[in-house]
């Protein structure tokens, strides 16, 4: 998503762990350019999909 009026964009990534985000974000090819945040995200309580088991990593 862009963020209106900056050169900035904002990405979700559900990711299995911190280590497969860890990956994902070192292999991006401007990487060395970028200033990244990351802020976690908690999965909300009366969410539909909050049975359902985790998805492997890169699937």
């Amino acid at each position: 998503m862009r963020c209106v009026g900056q050169y900035a964009d904002i990405g979700v990534f559900d990711v299995a762990d911190d280590e497969a985000l860890h990956r994902m974000l070192w292999n991006l090819p401007l990487f060395p350019y970028l200033m990244i945040e990351v802020t976690p995200l908690a999965q909300h309580p009366s969410d539909l999909a909050a049975g359902e088991p985790k998805r492997a990593a890169g699937a």
